[in-house]
């Protein structure tokens, strides 16, 4: 694969970050209804858009991830487990 040898790089010095994961239980209902723009509600576009919504309401600063997203329709909730980084001080 030489494509990938033309890749650099390089480890950021005095940029660190904490991962840290959130879960969000979000009525499925409501879920449904923010998202109902989206071809794919339950797609992780469509998840990361209501999150950081929610995420800007609580004014929290962290950089969003990755979701996993779990529909329980029989206790009508979508539950997002979101990860979530940080940036914190570098240990020397």
């Amino acid at each position: 694969m030489k494509h990938l040898e033309q890749i650099k790089e390089t480890d950021t010095e005095g940029l660190c970050f904490q991962v840290k994961h959130k879960t969000l239980q979000v009525p499925r209902k409501l879920y449904l209804d923010n998202l109902a723009n989206y071809d794919e509600p339950f797609s992780e576009e469509a998840a990361q858009h209501l999150t950081q919504e929610y995420l800007d309401w609580k004014d929290d600063q962290g950089l969003l991830g990755m979701i996993r997203i779990e529909d329980n329709p029989e206790e009508n909730l979508v539950k997002l487990d979101v990860a979530m980084r940080y940036v914190v001080e570098c240990e020397e």
